[in-house]
């Protein structure tokens, strides 16, 4: 590899995600232990899947740019999509209990991800403690978010699109992005399926916020015009 090349590749030290990914709250020299078995895969395209229901358990896996969805499957065989993923969010804890994962991850466009390799997860926290904490923290913030969507899944349409909008404005400006302008990633019938509403309640309510002047829509692409006004409506 040129000297070139390795200034230009992306690393723990220099990931503009270090904070809230694999190496948030590490030491620069815990974070070079952890580089050194940290995997960056190759770019998936949209529809690819990270890992499928069932797979075998082969590692934590960290988006680093690009969106994807977590799926569960039902026993009646229905898809629900559980949450969009975005760069810096760790998936794949559900796995460790039986080294299988529970969900399916796809991409919803390029996606590219780094991999801890499930080999080396016991042999990294014991060689850093403080990993395994972080760890429980990734997994404590992801048990948050699927309470925090059990609980609004049972308020009105309008509630669940505001807190929907908000929550994915909240995660995307902690990141580093527009908490003002973004991505929704869903279509309409995705964003219907994660909020267990009808496509139709879906474009209504959206149009119904943009009617307001709370929000702007170009497609998947949504800009907050009044946060205020969508916070109230989840109170």
């Amino acid at each position: 590899m040129t000297t070139l090349h390795k200034k230009l590749q992306v690393t723990c030290h220099n990931c503009g995600f270090r904070t809230v990914c694999f190496p948030r709250g590490l030491t620069r020299e815990e974070v070079s232990q952890l580089e050194d078995v940290v995997e960056r895969r190759k770019a998936l395209r949209k529809g690819e899947f990270l890992f499928r229901a069932a797979d075998p358990f082969h590692g934590l896996i960290a988006i680093k740019s690009g969106t994807a969805k977590l799926i569960y499957q039902d026993d009646q065989g229905e898809e629900h999509i559980l949450q969009v993923l975005l760069p810096g969010e760790v998936v794949g804890f559900d796995a460790l209990a039986d080294n299988r994962y529970r969900c399916s991850a796809q991409a919803l466009d390029t996606v590219s991800y780094c991999e801890l390799p499930a080999k080396e997860i016991s042999r990294i926290c014991f060689r850093i403690p403080t990993m395994l904490g972080e760890m429980l923290r990734h997994a404590s913030d992801a048990l948050a978010s699927q309470r925090d969507q059990t609980v609004f899944i049972k308020k009105p349409a309008e509630e669940r699109l505001a807190a929907f909008l908000l929550d994915l404005s909240r995660r995307y400006a902690f990141r580093g992005f527009s908490g003002e302008e973004f991505s929704i990633g869903l279509t309409r019938q995705e964003l219907g399926n994660h909020l267990d509403l009808a496509l139709a309640t879906v474009s209504r309510t959206l149009k119904q916020f943009e009617r307001e002047g709370w929000i702007e829509l170009d497609g998947k692409r949504v800009r907050i015009l009044d946060r205020d006004a969508l916070a109230r409506l989840v109170g």
